[in-house]
């Protein structure tokens, strides 16, 4: 009897213990699975949280800070139909500009380019690759004058708003539209003070003669200094000219202005050094609008990055317009394509 009661002991205890064991497997079971839910999320919020370390621009937008870019045109008063060059300090950075101007009633800007002329619209932006300069030409059909006003800017090769801006205006002029619309008192015009360096000519109208005459030596030059590097002996001279504006001189003062026929008037350009050598001696010619051309006395050496500011005084001819033609010549330059500009004026009424 006592054996048989002992064996059914022993087999409830192999019974309890098999359940235990099967129960411990469950819990182990069920734990796994609640383990393994949590563990994708928790690896998931880790990884989240290392993009934000490596990438904080994702997380905060910090606003960035906008240079600003010198923008200048090779005039401030244009005549309706011409040119005006565009140009710009250029960026150390890999990237493109972007150039867009504000609308002005009656105006139509072209962009002249190595693929040909193309019209571009107002409030709109072109991107106008890793440039320093472009070409723009102005009509303007409703006022005697207008105001452009543009800006360029330029953006990193995957920026997606500008690091730099620079903003510029000039004006434009139609001489065939009457004063009586638009006056030139309309317009703020800048004044230049010079400083007189050879003694003023008198200027005289003469009768219109058969043949060419020689024309009047110019009036008044000045000259502006920048910052002037050390020239290099072993460098190159480059001088360049370029011109600035079309105006009258009175008293000491030159003054940007639309110039009338038969009246008086002058002609600035600018000649610098580009290259990194200081230059010899140089001379300039200037075709002038009553005929003939005018052949400057040598000038003194210019050194690197240094320019003179040249305000040239003719008398009035009848003529309606007068394409400026400006050489420069030195003997040791080594680039003579930047020696020569052709600016066409047109005289009003």
């Amino acid at each position: 009897m006592n054996n048989e009661t002992s064996e059914k002991k022993d087999s409830v205890l192999k019974i309890l213990a098999i359940a235990g064991f099967i129960g411990i497997i469950i819990i182990i079971a069920w734990a796994s699975i609640q383990l393994v839910s949590v563990v994708p999320s928790a690896f998931s919020s880790l990884a989240s949280l290392a993009e934000s370390v490596n990438n904080p621009e994702d997380t905060e937008e910090m606003p960035a800070e906008v240079d600003s870019i010198t923008v200048t045109s090779n005039t401030l008063l244009a005549n309706n139909g011409e040119s005006v060059d565009v140009s710009w300090d250029t960026a150390k950075a890999n990237g493109s500009y972007v150039f867009t101007y504000e609308c002005a009633d009656g105006v139509a800007i072209d962009l002249v380019n190595t693929d040909g002329v193309k019209s571009i619209q107002c409030e709109n932006n072109y991107n106008i690759g890793n440039v320093d300069t472009i070409t723009l030409v102005i009509d303007s059909e409703k006022n005697r004058y207008s105001d452009i006003a543009y800006s360029i800017s330029f953006l990193g090769t995957s920026d997606t708003r500008p690091r730099a801006v620079g903003n510029a205006s000039f004006t434009v002029f139609n001489a065939t539209i009457s004063d009586s619309i638009a006056s030139s008192e309309d317009i703020e015009e800048p004044e230049v003070d010079v400083t007189p360096d050879i003694t003023p000519a008198t200027s005289t109208t003469p009768s219109a003669p058969s043949t060419p005459v020689t024309p009047p030596a110019p009036e008044y030059v000045q000259e502006y200094t920048y910052s002037i590097p050390t020239s290099n002996p072993n460098g190159a001279t480059d001088l360049a000219t370029r011109y600035l504006f079309t105006g009258n001189i009175k008293g000491n003062t030159f003054t940007p202005s639309i110039i009338n026929q038969e009246e008086d008037g002058a002609i600035q350009f600018e000649v610098k050094n580009l290259g990194t050598k200081t230059s010899k001696s140089w001379t300039y010619t200037v075709s002038l609008p009553g005929g003939g051309t005018y052949d400057s006395k040598q000038q003194s050496a210019l050194k690197p990055n240094e320019r003179v500011v040249i305000s040239i005084g003719f008398p009035g001819a009848d003529v309606t317009e007068h394409t400026f033609k400006v050489t420069v010549k030195e003997s040791t330059d080594r680039n003579r394509t930047n020696d020569s500009f052709s600016q066409r004026v047109v005289f009003a009424k």
